[in-house]
């Protein structure tokens, strides 16, 4: 039986984060990634920290096996995952990629969402720390964390919509494939039981830039639960929260207060 291995990091990186582990105190990657082919059939080999969060990914991944957005699953072990390997090439942004995206990310968010009142979840006491560990840290200045607290609950809604979504949206974890279509790489960027709403903000902040309106556009005609009524409330709890964790993990050049004037601008 014919078997071969190759990491799919690229060696920049595996150069950059043993260098990072050894001189560092920035957290190590713990993940590894594989492109493993056995006689002929390639496959995507995924090792975790731990067992746990393996068997949580697969649990996903099997639910929406039919639907071929992720890559299907072949083999969960320990704290592995073994998936189909995904033949594509890099998404570009034009206008067909935008709406392509929306559509692949309205069947996520369609999947058993649920409407649960604001305060009966965790999401604005985590976006109040986060964003009081902003100003802590010297990133927000402390009349701006005022400022901003007091527009979340101003802006916040009563009811949010929790649900599938994708916890990664970049171009760079899609592919499009030799028959056209629009499918995710990445097994770790499925997320279940998130605020609706998270994915699409993430791709407004990184990607998205003119085609914003576009996007939401899409995501609206398709019907998606109707959490866009409230997106900025989503896009304020989603900075806060991908600034504190690059923050944290040694990420500095995403770390931009920057990203918080246009929620200023309204308050």
């Amino acid at each position: 039986m014919g078997f071969r291995q190759s990491s799919l990091h690229p060696w920049t990186r595996r150069v950059r984060d043993a260098l990072a582990g050894r001189f560092s105190a920035r957290p190590p990657r713990s993940q590894r990634v594989y492109r493993v082919d056995v006689d002929g059939l390639s496959l995507k080999r995924v090792i975790f920290p731990d067992a746990h969060q393996a068997a949580q990914v697969a649990a996903r991944l099997r639910a929406f096996g039919a639907t071929g957005l992720y890559p299907a699953l072949l083999l969960e072990r320990e704290r592995e995952v073994w998936v189909e390997y995904i033949e594509g090439v890099p998404l570009r942004l034009d206008d067909a990629t935008v709406d392509g995206l929306a559509r692949w990310l309205a069947q996520l968010n369609k999947r058993s969402p649920r409407r649960v009142a604001l305060e009966d979840t965790a999401w604005m006491h985590a976006l109040e720390v986060d964003l009081g560990f902003l100003g802590d840290v010297g990133v927000l200045s402390p009349p701006r964390v005022s400022q901003l607290r007091q527009w979340a609950h101003e802006v916040a809604p009563d009811h949010v919509w929790l649900g599938h979504d994708c916890c990664d949206f970049i171009l760079k974890n899609f592919v499009r494939t030799p028959e056209g279509r629009i499918r995710a790489v990445d097994v770790e960027s499925l997320g279940a039981d998130q605020l609706l709403g998270s994915g699409a903000a993430k791709a407004t902040l990184r990607w998205l830039g003119g085609s914003r309106e576009r996007f939401l556009g899409v995501l609206r005609s398709e019907a998606v639960p109707d959490y866009l009524r409230d997106f900025r409330f989503i896009e304020l709890a989603f900075v806060a929260f991908w600034t504190k964790s690059s923050y944290l993990e040694g990420k500095r050049r995403f770390v931009d207060a920057r990203h918080f004037e246009r929620f200023l601008a309204e308050s």
